[in-house]
């Protein structure tokens, strides 16, 4: 997978982030040998895909898109160059690198796109409950899905999509013509560009990171040698807290397909209160694994951690209810950190961080260091489960 952007994405103070502005213009025959020429020649796939969502932007036709590419080897789509329309700028690092299956998935809107090589369309009138709530939540009128082929070769697969999002009127035929000559231009060089890059999150290869603590060892051993969940969750939230200035944490397991809280820790015994009113609310409110249920389930389904500085600033922006109702909760924190736990690097779960009076600065090495206790965290649950599982059988 591509070269992609620093990690310090993720932790960098979204409302920091202003969208640039471009000067528009309209895409004609004459103005496609120029762009080609540019192009064609260009191996690097991050500088393919800025121009790609530079001349759609220029269009000024639509107000966002997100191009996904293809990841041969995991079978997934990945968001890889996020323009969103202007009030949501601020989470385009949060939707950058999101997955989505093209099996098992048949519902989204952009794996459909992907098997049926066309354009799937949804509006506010038109479409299943889900993506009509998804439209009133982003506040859109209409959003498209386009396959991203070879128009002289139908019989190629796609090699990813393009998403379209529009807030006000619709995404007619025009609007089409003019991004599929887009597509016909970048098309090539995209694939190209995609069959010589290696398609790999910046953080697949994170557990064989060097430790950032002396204790890393140390501490990762005494978790595996623990003999109840009790106990786990117990060290490991005081080893959080020792190393980092969170308040509290909020531990999430995946189960029949929910993510259910399996406990949540403060800190300190003045925070006891919040945390015990946070556990309440999730013990009949698990997460689903739905992107539009909020960041926990994201998280998830990203595999990749969220961070968010200052969350007042960002408490009107899009959310599910039942986020929304948590950060009531939890007194609109200064710091909210969302990371994924793994088995050999798959998710299992998500820990939930949170800071309620003063931000949290999180390094990348800070980063890669929670990243990678979360997975002897996730080892040393999966071990101790299935040893419980061993026991019952022997017992019975």
């Amino acid at each position: 997978m591509i070269s992609a952007s620093p990690q310090t994405d993720y932790i960098d103070h979204m409302t920091d982030w202003l969208p640039e502005k471009r000067e528009k213009r309209s895409f004609s025959a004459e103005s496609i040998p120029d762009l080609q020429q540019h192009i064609n020649h260009s191996t690097e796939l991050n500088a393919l895909l800025d121009r790609f969502g530079d001349e759609i932007e220029k269009l000024g036709l639509v107000d966002g898109y997100l191009i996904n590419l293809r990841d041969s080897d995991t079978e997934h789509l990945i968001s890889l160059k996020v323009h969103l329309t202007a009030e949501f700028h601020v989470l385009e690092h949060t939707y950058y690198r999101y997955k989505v299956a093209l099996s098992g998935d048949a519902l989204n809107l952009n794996a459909r796109a992907f098997h049926s090589r066309g354009i799937v369309q949804c509006d506010s009138d038109n479409g299943t409950d889900i993506e009509k709530n998804l439209l009133k939540l982003w506040k859109l009128q209409e959003i498209a899905a386009i396959a991203i082929l070879d128009d002289d070769d139908f019989s190629q697969a796609p090699i990813g999509t393009l998403l379209l999002l529009k807030q006000g009127g619709r995404i007619d035929e025009h609007i089409f013509v003019a991004i599929e000559k887009l597509i016909s231009v970048f098309y090539k060089p995209l694939r190209v560009a995609l069959e010589n890059s290696f398609l790999q999150e910046p953080s697949d290869h994170i557990e064989s990171a060097p430790p950032e603590k002396s204790w890393f060892q140390q501490f990762s051993a005494e978790m595996n040698n623990l003999t109840s969940t009790e106990t786990i969750y117990q060290m490991f939230a005081t080893e959080m807290f020792r190393q980092f200035a969170f308040d509290g944490v909020g531990f999430f397991l995946l189960e029949n397909d929910l993510l259910l809280n399996k406990r949540v820790e403060a800190a300190d015994p003045h925070y006891q209160d919040i945390s015990e009113a946070w556990e309440k609310y999730l013990l009949g409110n698990p997460y689903i694994l739905d992107t539009t249920d909020g960041g926990i389930s994201h998280t998830f389904l990203k595999n990749l951690p969220l961070i968010f500085h200052d969350v007042q600033t960002i408490i009107n922006l899009p959310m599910s209810e039942k986020d929304r109702h948590a950060l009531n909760i939890l007194r609109t924190p200064r710091t909210l950190l969302l990371v994924p736990i793994c088995y050999k690097q798959n998710p299992i779960g998500v820990l939930a961080f949170y800071s309620l009076l003063e931000p949290v600065n999180v390094s990348e090495s800070d980063l890669h260091l929670i990243r990678n206790l979360a997975s002897f965290f996730g080892a040393a649950i999966i071990d101790l489960s299935r040893h419980a599982i061993a026991g019952d059988q022997i017992g019975a």
